[in-house]
């Protein structure tokens, strides 16, 4: 594939993840070569999407993914798929009862992927090998040192290939407009790994797999919050909350969620009926916000009045631009459109563990966001040339060139900036609505912020406690 098509597509990916993420963050770029083989492993909590963000977000260079070979095997999409650098593998779990024939294609993936990376390029596969919900991350498998071993000994461990590890969270990655966390671990050699366990590259392949895929699933785990109890999800998360401002930076979030995943999971053991005291004081200030009618964004503002005010502004602000940049609106309708018909057509439903039945948002968002591209091919060419033949009729070719070349110029910044100013409206609305249910109910939402109050001193009393009693707990 050429490169010019390649840097299309990759445009046009980053394009597109801007428009369904409000704010992606990205923490450790500089961990990413600008040159010189990697392999880039990532944890898997959102399908497709995971893909789409580390093809256009880390870096420049081509990406070349491993993936379930289902996908390259598709009718239609898998050449294209091929074409783009994308690698299937046969997983155990595909291949339940055809072992040999996963063996043998796996062997004929890693004869195709060795000789990329020797040519210097990078190679990205996620390491769980399944995409999951779970808010931890799951056992790594080895495909991803065996990938870099495989060109290292052909390259007779003279190669100098990283592995990076990176880690991927989202805010709510099944709603639109979601924030986005990407963090780049410090990258490992081969040779980092032999000299941590004193061994020869030539003859301890195994147990230079085995030692490589222990310590990226160490590094994995601390770029993301790896919770391992199911039901001390949503205790972890309503803490976090309460300690912190939602709207901090997803990084400080992330890490803030890191620390009481340690502490909680700690104290679960070592003295659960002082972590059930503090669950029950946040349930009651839970109980007592829901009978007044009030959410802990309402109770937690500090200066009401003023921020009444200050929203009122950004509303007042935002709605004038939101004029300007409907514009970009009126341009972006039939992506739009298509987006929101297709969009059901990946709805699908599964059965959770309790029997209540879930919406997998997933291959929605993927179907939308496909139709939406799509859609944007179609109708942004379509809408330049009747833009050249508008003023082509009036003012000439040259007037007609210039104009409809400067309006596909403006398409998707300007859709961009109109989805910007509309999420800005949407935010000032929201906390100006919050700030006037405070002051109508003023004495009621001064009791619960002063219940709050306490409850976060509570909290932080445990984290000190905890960091008091650190050494003894590690």
């Amino acid at each position: 594939m050429s490169d010019w098509f390649y840097r299309f597509g990759r445009w046009l990916l980053d394009q597109s993840v801007r428009l369904y993420y409000r704010r992606i963050e990205l923490v450790g770029k500089e961990h990413v070569p600008g040159q010189g083989p990697a392999v880039l492993v990532a944890n898997h909590p959102n399908s497709v999407a995971d893909a789409f963000l580390l093809a256009s977000q880390l870096t420049t260079r081509k990406v070349n993914f491993i993936a379930k070979d289902s996908i390259t095997r598709m009718p239609l999409l898998g050449p294209l798929f091929r074409q783009f650098g994308v690698v299937g593998v046969a997983r155990a779990m595909d291949y339940a009862d055809q072992r040999d024939l996963a063996r043998q294609r796996n062997e004929l993936a890693i004869a195709t992927t060795a000789p990329r990376l020797i040519a210097g390029e990078i190679v990205a596969i996620f390491g769980e090998g399944v995409s999951t919900d779970a808010r931890r991350l799951g056992m790594i498998r080895k495909g991803a040192m065996r990938f870099g071993y495989a060109a290292e000994r052909q390259a007779a461990f003279k190669l100098g290939l990283r592995w990076i590890p990176v880690g991927i969270t989202y805010s709510a990655k099944h709603h639109l407009r979601s924030d986005v966390l990407i963090r780049v671990g410090a990258p490992f050699t081969l040779w980092d790994v032999c000299r941590d366990r004193n061994l020869d590259p030539a003859t301890h392949e195994q147990e230079i797999i085995n030692c490589g895929t222990e310590r990226l699933q160490r590094d994995l785990e601390a770029l993301v919050v790896h919770i391992e109890r199911d039901e001390l999800v949503n205790l972890i998360e309503r803490l976090s909350d309460l300690l912190g401002s939602p709207a901090a930076s997803l990084a400080a979030r992330v890490e803030r969620q890191q620390r009481l995943a340690r502490i909680i999971s700690y104290y679960n053991i070592a003295a659960p009926e002082r972590l059930r005291e503090l669950e029950q004081a946040l349930e009651r200030y839970t109980a007592r916000l829901s009978a007044a009618g009030f959410t802990d964004e309402v109770v937690r503002q500090r200066h009401p009045t003023l921020a009444l005010w200050r929203n009122l502004l950004g509303m007042v602000r935002s709605s004038l631009l939101l004029l300007v940049g409907a514009y970009g609106g009126i341009n972006g309708f039939i992506p739009r459109w298509c987006a929101r018909l297709a969009a059901p057509l990946g709805r699908k439903s599964t059965r959770a563990a309790d029997g209540i039945r879930q919406i997998d948002r997933t291959k929605q968002a993927l179907w939308g966001t496909v139709a939406g591209v799509v859609g944007a091919a179609v109708a942004f060419p379509a809408q330049t040339y009747l833009v050249f033949k508008t003023v082509n009729t009036g003012w000439g070719v040259r007037a007609g060139i210039v104009v409809a070349a400067l309006y596909g110029l403006t398409l998707i910044p300007s859709w961009q900036f109109y989805v910007r100013q509309r999420d800005k409206l949407r935010q000032s609305y929201v906390s100006m609505r919050d700030a006037w249910r405070f002051l109508l109910r003023a004495r009621t939402a001064t009791r619960l912020q002063v219940e709050r109050r306490r409850l976060q001193r509570r909290l932080r009393e445990l984290l000190r406690a905890y960091d008091a009693e650190a050494p003894r707990a590690a």
